[in-house]
């Protein structure tokens, strides 16, 4: 082959090698690392300048790894499996290690694929957890209907009161599985993709939303108060961001007791409006703060389902929040209060009109 065709191919290799995602190992049979590309490098926790001429057991932590190559140098066939805790930065890979016999090389040589799947493990358990709770969540109140139906069937409709507590604890039931229903529409509308937008005046929403939940309050025994700064234009979808602040003072006020109170606090803060709602409730616990925004975590079941909440409220603040570009926050002191908070871009195009 000429010298410059040999010229390109190598080119082309150099190129392939550093530009793909899969990390690329080649090896000599004594596990000797020959070559090694940047993903590689990444993947294994090294520069792949540190890799050449290490042998793979003491570049990987991973004895599995290691015995998937020993077993494709031993059988001289292709070999494939999934591994975990390669290297520094604790990876789920898919590895495959392949003989190669180029024509100029006095031995066999192999070919190590690394393809990073961690991303795809965790959601595959997410949506695996999500499934899971949504059966549980569906089918406590599907057991109470069929139980109580099926008791009013047997003779139980015939006693007055028993059927009115019966048919009233089905329509409850009922009700429950409609806002569950709802909540997943909302939840699954939120992670959809990028919502369709408009410009409208925050300040206006989140008092239309404050005045809306005061009898509530009221009924509740509590007082509701906001302070909120005029003319907080925003750029987003108005019915998302309209469910986030009824979600959080929604909450705010179930989980207060009687005498206290809720305050939301709305400004601008550089380039970001930050929304807060400040309760006096009965706050949460360290350990539980770092989940809250799960999808159908409770920190008091018992206490949510009385309620009606279907363990989604925040988990819908969470994904409409981040979908606008913003963030969400909790501070909470266990027994004296919460404060949950989100930011959202502000309008700079609209204020400077």
């Amino acid at each position: 082959m000429p010298t410059d065709d040999i010229l390109v191919l190598q080119q082309e290799y150099d190129a392939l090698m550093e530009r793909c995602d899969a990390g690329v190992l080649i090896l000599d049979a004594s596990g000797a690392i020959l070559r090694a590309n940047g993903s590689a490098g990444h993947l294994l926790g090294l520069t792949p300048y540190g890799l050449i001429g290490r042998p793979l057991s003491e570049s990987v932590s991973s004895a599995e790894l290691c015995d998937l190559f020993q077993k494709a140098v031993e059988r001289m066939t292709p070999q494939r499996a999934e591994v975990d805790n390669v290297g520094a930065g604790y990876y789920t890979l898919i590895v495959s290690v392949s003989p190669i016999a180029p024509a100029l090389a006095p031995a066999p040589r192999f070919i190590l694929v690394v393809h990073d799947v961690t991303e795809l493990r965790r959601l595959e358990m997410v949506r695996r957890d999500f499934v899971a709770n949504v059966s549980h969540e569906l089918r406590t109140p599907l057991a109470s209907i069929r139980a109580m139906a099926e008791t009013l069937q047997d003779g139980a409709l015939d006693d007055k009161t028993v059927a009115d507590h019966f048919l009233g604890t089905i329509i409850a039931e009922a009700q429950r599985l409609t806002r569950i229903s709802e909540d997943l529409l909302i939840l699954s509308r939120a992670e959809s993709g990028s919502p369709e937008r408009s410009r409208f005046d925050l300040s206006e929403l989140i008092a239309e939303v404050a005045q809306r939940f005061r009898p509530q309050a009221a009924r509740s025994g509590l007082s509701l108060n906001s302070t909120i700064m005029d003319g907080l234009l925003v750029y987003a979808n108005h019915d998302q961001i309209e469910q986030v602040v009824v979600n959080l003072v929604d909450n705010a006020i179930k989980y207060t007791q009687a005498g206290g109170n809720v305050r939301v606090i709305a400004q601008r803060e550089a380039e970001h409006i930050k929304v807060r709602v400040v309760d006096t409730g009965i706050g949460i616990m360290p350990e539980d703060q770092p989940r809250i925004f799960e999808r159908f975590y409770r920190v008091d079941k018992a206490r949510s389902r009385q309620s009606g909440g279907t363990g989604l409220g925040l988990s819908i603040v969470k994904h409409i929040v981040e979908a606008h570009g913003g963030n969400v926050m909790v501070e909470s002191v266990y027994a004296t209060g919460s404060t949950f908070a989100f930011t959202i871009p502000a309008d700079n195009e609209a204020e400077s009109h």
